[in-house]
């Protein structure tokens, strides 16, 4: 898991872990842990614009 204190929107890649698409880090290398899942997936919707229906 991701020890990053900060991991910004254009910080972040996609791997294949098995047949699961998981967001890693690009400085640790590591996938991000369950917040800064969380907080990159707010920061993608915003960035594209689009309102978050709850």
């Amino acid at each position: 898991m991701c020890e990053c204190s900060k991991v910004h929107l254009f910080e972040v890649e996609f791997k294949l872990d098995g047949m699961i698409v998981v967001p890693t880090c690009k400085k640790c290398g590591f996938a991000l842990g369950e917040k800064q899942a969380e907080k990159f997936s707010q920061e993608l919707v915003k960035s594209w614009g689009i309102d978050e229906e709850e």
